[in-house]
């Protein structure tokens, strides 16, 4: 005997009406195992539905997420009908055991579990007709190929898929609830994705079975997937990632209005806000796949370095102006000091009253513009000096004309960059 007293008496409190208990549990004795007979040699259609309870824990790391959900089933086994009005109820695991089931398996979940708080939660209704109607709790492990090229203005493709492990369609046929066959709870709040949709789908195919070492078969398996939809919240990723970076270009453009020749605080502005981008772009990708296709948020982090890198450009450029600036003005200032010293050596050489009136006279005329006969030593200090001075002038006002073009131009280009950034990334047709 296959059942114990126990089974009996449990399965007996089940039943609307004891009476018929008896030739159904002989039947489901006789028939232990087997999968029922529908007939004219057509395979056996199992329904499929679900109810996702709750969904979550995306490890973008490891491309996985988790879901709850009740997993329905219902197909038509003519040896358990009953001529009882109502539904006999079975809620006892040894019965459930003896059973035939349907062999489904999650094709891509990686981890899967039965519920079994405070006992195996699942319920099996048979009708007078003997359809079944069999529900159980499952908790998956599922495995999602991330796309993560618009990372973090993405649209995920998750899927969940079911499938018999040993019946090909032409003896199992599993098909989904023809309506309403996927739902899920309204409740469900994902910190990071937005739900868009969550569809039923089919994805029958060829597989092999009865894989020996010199053969196998192939043949057709009915296979269903339910298709998740997600697009990604980037509010989180906003605050944390794209204001701060921002503004850390924003401040590297304050070198610009800073005097060219405060050479150390332009030197730590620009080093500063350099380091501050590279480790926040460093924490980023800590938290994301090493993929081998650069991410959205890649090119916002390589604009971003790359204006802070020709704000500190731009610094260099002024900086090497305003040396040649320097040097100038001090190869003019050497200039004149040589050539005072000419007049007074040639003033004690000739010992008269007359050279240092030419001294004096010289002074007078840069200071009044008389002409003077001078000796030409004297003409060309004078204009070398005067062009140092000029070559000085000439620098210093190209390194501030530079910093008064950057004031405007970077900001200019940010904004450029922006436009169209934010304008691919979040166009409505990608």
């Amino acid at each position: 005997m296959l059942f114990d007293q126990s089974c009996i008496i449990s399965l007996l409190m089940s039943v609307a009406f004891g009476a018929s208990m008896t030739p159904l549990k002989k039947r489901i004795e006789a028939h232990m195992k087997r999968p029922p007979q529908s007939g004219y040699d057509r395979p056996l259609n199992v329904e499929i539905g679900f109810y996702l309870e709750s969904l979550g824990n995306f490890r973008e790391t490891q491309m996985t997420f988790d879901t709850d959900m009740y997993m329905y089933m219902s197909w038509r086994d003519s040896t358990l009908n009953h001529s009882d009005e109502q539904h006999i109820m079975v809620n006892d695991n040894d019965i459930r055991n003896q059973m035939w089931l349907p062999d489904l398996y999650f094709a891509n979940a990686k981890t899967a579990q039965f519920h079994h708080v405070t006992i195996p939660n699942f319920s099996m209704f048979i009708a007078k007709d003997g359809t079944i109607a069999y529900s159980c709790r499952v908790t998956l492990t599922v495995a999602c190929n991330l796309d993560l090229k618009d990372y973090p203005m993405d649209v995920q493709n998750c899927q969940i898929r079911i499938l018999s492990y040993a019946y090909i369609a032409s003896a199992v046929n599993v098909t989904w609830f023809k309506k309403s066959a996927i739902q899920y709870n309204p409740e469900i709040s994902l910190p990071e994705y937005e739900i868009i949709s969550i569809t039923p789908a089919y994805c029958n195919g060829t597989y092999r079975y009865a894989v020996m070492p010199n053969s196998y078969r192939v043949d057709q398996f009915s296979c269903l997937v339910a298709n998740i939809r997600l697009h990604r919240s980037i509010g989180y990723t906003l605050v944390q990632s794209y204001f701060p970076t921002g503004l850390i270009v924003i401040i590297s453009w304050v070198s610009f209005w800073i005097d060219r020749a405060a050479v150390p605080a332009r030197v730590t502005l620009s080093f500063s806000t350099m380091l501050s981008l590279t480790t926040l772009g460093n924490g980023l990708r800590y938290g994301l796949p090493q993929v081998s296709y650069a991410k959205a948020i890649d090119f916002w982090f390589g604009g971003c370095m790359l204006f802070v890198f020709c704000s500190l450009l731009e610094f260099a450029v002024v900086n090497s102006y305003m040396r040649q600036s320097e040097r100038n003005d001090k190869l003019s200032g050497k200039s004149l000091r040589t050539k005072g010293k000419k007049n007074i050596k040639e003033g004690d050489s000739e010992g008269g009253i007359e050279k240092k009136r030419d001294v004096r006279e010289f002074r007078s005329d840069s200071q009044v513009g008389q002409v003077l006969i001078e000796n030409p030593d004297q003409v060309s200090s004078r204009n070398l000096a005067e062009h140092h001075a000029q070559l000085s002038r000439k620098y210093s006002s190209m390194a501030l004309s530079i910093d008064k073009a950057c004031r405007y131009g970077f900001p200019a280009a940010f904004i450029v960059w922006n436009i169209a950034y934010w304008s691919y990334y979040l166009s409505t047709e990608r």
